[in-house]
């Protein structure tokens, strides 16, 4: 097939975007105040976390655990002559040292406050320890059975807002510890997999063992974990291009018979993904230490670094997590506002798993189901608003979070059109917020320097704004030349009236397919192209890179005296929106029963404001002809 391929550019604008602007710095303006007022308050701003050394003991039958745990931190800001540090309030604190010595302090709310003696100078270094005990209430630590294989385990997940369930900590994402020892002692037919390397494993009394995790490299406070059960160890190396060395994969999984023979297959894919993945985004962050998995029922994935802790194994979940390894872990979102810079990206390199090592039909049918999935409802942000800052359930939530956030990635790869690009550009960005964290705001910045592409309104349509367009098209063909007006309708226009992202429409005849890559700026686009062959077909998007629907495309013999009329959205509830490929001359409103109504029409967003009108059934002509909404 002969592929023609053009640029059509509009430049005229006339839909207004003071709606979506002012919803876009509202929210803003909620994320600097949310910054101030939590993760910023007085007590936890006074210093920085460099070192943890969880030292505990544990079980795999319940969730009590024992032992203290010591933060090396440094006085920043002002003197520092009380302590702040998060806890859950279930657990029983001994007693809190600062430098070897005990100190006093309060215990309540999830809060320790511990007041040393003298008030620590700025930029000096303290260890502070708190010896505790206890069973915990709180989410963070779990405890449970395999169903499939019959073993127990306990084991952590502190994502969101949960670390402080099982080790005394600070909870401010932009505070990474440098580094990090992890100690747990247990029976000794258990094994205890948690971050970095296992540099001992020291033989107690009373038939325990001590493993003896640490990391060097800088770790969030919600990735620090340990799971413990009866596991067997299964080990492989991955070798990306251009590494001199291996990559070690530390796979701690049911001690089973069954378990390794069933899995592993899909537990050896973790070689080809750290290959893959090493060689799109960068090598392995964590190479000098190590990958690997630690099974739990806990009904899914999560990335705690270099060890993901899963229920099971499979293509989609491994490549998910491991993703994580980049983007999460390596850069982590700065705010759970912007998780999207977890999720989004991890959720998107199952497609880039699936297009290099299953197929592109594969990673094709994946993302049409994901744009399926999203436009299940018509609206829904993938920022998260300030108001559901710590609504769990709204940060993880897996249309908006997941596959939203995935689906606006693959559509800025299609905006860059370029994948050496693209790929050096997100490279680029993980070097440049390494074992650090980032927001939205700084890809979209940092995409739009690398690229020179501005990616300021792609963000606040996709990112900050909601909903997706419908595409229509009406087209008339005349001896060689192509005419035909170009739509889209918004799925949530009192948010998001208009999307300006670039579109493929594909003309195809009988032996060639023309590809027009238009840049809308307004609705009812009208543009003449070169085509002298008849067209049999014609698709919007055909390669499904931007998350829409195609409403209707239609072939007329004059397209000057052709009218198309959409209202929208219908049934509406407050502001129904005409959109219209002709002047606007004459708009009346009436009942069911012929009664003419008032309206408040506005001709600069082309809408009618019907807050006023009671629920039923109207008809609007517009012009010559009349169309019937539902008000709700």
């Amino acid at each position: 097939m002969k592929t023609i391929l053009f640029f059509l550019f509009v430049f005229l604008f006339l839909t207004s975007q003071s709606q979506l602007s002012t919803h876009i710095e509202q929210e803003k303006s909620h994320y600097h105040s949310f910054i101030s007022k939590s993760e910023k308050n007085n007590l936890l701003n006074n210093y920085d976390v460099s070192f943890y050394f969880i030292d505990i003991e544990a079980t795999n039958l319940n969730k009590a655990i024992s032992g203290k745990t010591s933060i090396k931190a440094k006085v920043v800001n002002q003197p520092l002559s009380e302590l702040l540090l998060q806890l859950h309030s279930s657990l029983t604190v001994d007693s809190v040292t600062i430098d070897g010595v005990q100190v006093t302090y309060t215990f309540s709310n999830h809060e320790i406050h511990a007041f040393p003696a003298q008030p620590i100078p700025v930029n000096q270094y303290f260890t502070a320890t708190v010896y505790y005990k206890g069973t915990s209430a709180g989410t963070g630590i779990k405890n449970g059975q395999s169903p499939s294989w019959q073993k127990k385990v306990t084991w952590t997940l502190s994502e969101s807002y949960h670390a402080m369930d099982w080790f005394p900590c600070k909870q401010v994402l932009t505070d990474k510890a440098d580094s990090a020892y992890v100690f747990i002692t247990c029976t000794n037919n258990l094994k205890a997999g948690s971050n970095g390397l296992l540099t001992k494993i020291t033989t107690l009394p009373g038939n325990k063992v001590r493993y003896e995790w640490k990391t060097y490299y800088p770790i969030a406070y919600y990735l620090l974990s340990f799971t413990i059960s009866e596991y067997q160890e299964y080990i492989q190396y991955a070798k990306p291009i251009g590494y001199n060395d291996s990559i070690y994969i530390q796979n701690y999984i049911y001690d089973n018979p069954g378990y390794l023979p069933y899995f592993q297959n899909q537990i050896n894919n973790t070689k080809n993904f750290i290959e893959l993945l090493s060689e799109l985004y960068g090598l392995y962050p964590f190479h000098s230490e190590k990958y690997g998995h630690c099974t739990a029922p806990i009904g899914g994935g999560m990335e705690h670094q270099t060890m993901t802790t899963l229920s099971y194994f499979d293509f989609e979940l491994v490549i998910h997590e491991l993703g994580h390894q980049w983007f999460g872990d390596y850069v982590t979102c700065a705010t759970w506002q912007d998780i999207w810079i977890n999720e989004g990206f991890a959720t998107y390199t199952y497609y880039l798993g699936a297009q290099h090592l299953l197929s592109q039909t594969e990673a094709d049918q994946w993302m049409n189901n994901v744009h399926n999935d999203v436009m299940a409802q018509p609206n829904g942000s993938v920022y998260v608003p300030f108001s559901d800052i710590y609504n769990e359930n709204r940060i993880f939530d897996y249309r908006l979070t997941y596959e939203k956030g995935a689906a606006i990635i693959h559509t800025i790869r299609y905006i860059i059109n370029n994948d050496i690009m693209f790929f050096n550009m997100l490279k680029a960005f993980l070097q440049q917020y390494a074992f650090s964290t980032a927001t939205a705001e700084d890809f979209k910045n940092f995409a739009t320097t690398y690229t020179g592409i501005n990616f300021q309104q792609f963000f606040d349509e996709w990112f900050y704004g909601e909903g997706y367009p419908t595409y229509s098209l009406v087209y008339q063909q005349s001896n060689d030349t192509l005419t035909f007006i170009f739509s889209q309708q918004a799925s949530a226009p009192n948010i998001t009236p208009f999307f300006h992202n670039p579109v493929d429409i594909q003309f195809s005849s009988n032996g060639t397919d023309m590809n027009i890559r238009m840049e809308p700026t307004q609705n009812n686009v009208i543009a003449k192209v070169f085509f002298p062959e008849n067209i049999i077909s014609v698709s919007i998007d055909p390669k499904n890179y931007i998350v829409n629907k195609v409403g209707t495309i239609t072939k007329v013999d004059n397209l000057q005296e052709y009218q198309n009329i959409i209202l929208y959205p219908n049934p509406v509830q407050d502001v129904l929106f005409i959109q219209t490929n002709k002047p606007i001359t004459q708009i009346t409103l009436s009942d069911i029963y012929g009664k003419i109504i008032p309206i408040k029409y506005n001709p600069e967003l082309f809408s009618i404001d019907l807050q006023h009108l009671s629920k039923g059934v109207y008809f609007l002509k517009v012009n010559l002809h009349t169309y019937k909404f539902v008000k709700t």
